[in-house]
């Protein structure tokens, strides 16, 4: 399985997400606010989607 990250998360990073965990891919979000603003996010594209700072992984 590959891991994809997004460093945004509007309208294009959560399109280009969603199509990545629909694929079947692991899928790390990211901002300039942090990652709990994408808890919400993460948790919609379901168990494939998390969050995380830029300097996590």
């Amino acid at each position: 399985m590959t891991t994809v990250g997004f460093i945004g998360s509007g309208a294009i990073g959560s399109t280009i997400a969603r199509l990545a965990v629909e694929a079947g891919h692991q899928v790390v979000l990211s901002n300039s606010r942090g990652p709990e603003t994408l808890a919400d996010m993460a948790a919609e594209l379901g168990p494939r989607a998390s969050a995380a700072s830029r300097g996590s992984r």
